[in-house]
């Protein structure tokens, strides 16, 4: 038997002992599908069309300030931007949902498979984007198969500190410092013309309800409204 037999028969009987001992052969920290990925696409991927440029300039302006002088790309590069405006484009506007295999993105956006697997590590370095690794059980599989099976990362477009005043700003968004005093400014207003009745009957809680209603009962007995209590 020659040295290549040898090297194929040990290559052929090895890979199925190496399956079954682990069960998995998936990458770690892979979640199952439907895990967790829909309610986070539904709070990272659902916004207002108005808010996809803001932040697609935010991340343009964070690769022309990380770029340094002689260097042809930033923190993001070139094709960084382009995956990132792609994600932009692919998201699902009621869903949120996104998700694709790192081979569907390099052919749509007409680049190698490794170069978009690199801008991918650079968005999720500088807090653009973020993702978790999924599988899904494989059905009808003998106790010494594979179980499970990788299926694409689910995405989350994110964005960091950095961008975040710059996308309230082109948003003409209120500062987080201008929202916490008018909301003071409203509390206040409804609290003076609404009155303790009023702000009681917005209670839901039946029984909290009828302890502050004979709260209420009892301060107003103490204290009438013509400001003298009853002569005994």
């Amino acid at each position: 038997m020659t040295a290549r037999s040898l090297h194929h028969v040990a290559t052929r009987t090895a890979a199925p002992r190496a399956r079954a001992r682990t069960n998995q052969p998936v990458r770690r920290n892979s979640r199952h599908a439907g895990s967790v990925e829909l309610a986070l696409w539904k709070k990272h991927n659902t916004f207002a069309p108005s808010e996809v440029n803001a932040r697609m300039r935010a991340a343009e302006e964070f690769e022309h300030e990380t770029k340094l002088p002689g260097k042809r790309n930033g923190a993001l590069g070139a094709i960084g931007l382009k995956v990132l405006r792609f994600m932009f484009r692919r998201r699902g506007k009621k869903t949120g949902r996104l998700d694709m295999s790192i081979g569907y993105i390099a052919a749509e956006i007409h680049h190698a498979r490794s170069a978009v697997a690199a801008a991918l590590k650079r968005l999720k370095e500088a807090g653009f984007l973020d993702w978790i690794r999924r599988c899904v059980p494989i059905e009808n599989a003998e106790p010494d198969e594979q179980q499970v099976e990788q299926i694409p990362n689910a995405y989350f477009i994110t964005t960091p500190a950095t961008a975040k005043e710059r996308v309230r700003r082109m948003l003409r968004r209120p500062s987080e410092f201008v929202r916490a005093i008018a909301d003071k400014v409203l509390r206040q207003h409804k609290l003076d013309t609404t009155g303790v009745v009023g702000i009681i009957a917005e209670v839901k809680d039946p029984a909290l309800r009828s302890m502050l209603d004979r709260a209420r009962a009892s301060v107003d007995s103490a204290s009438p409204s013509s400001g003298q209590n009853e002569a005994l």
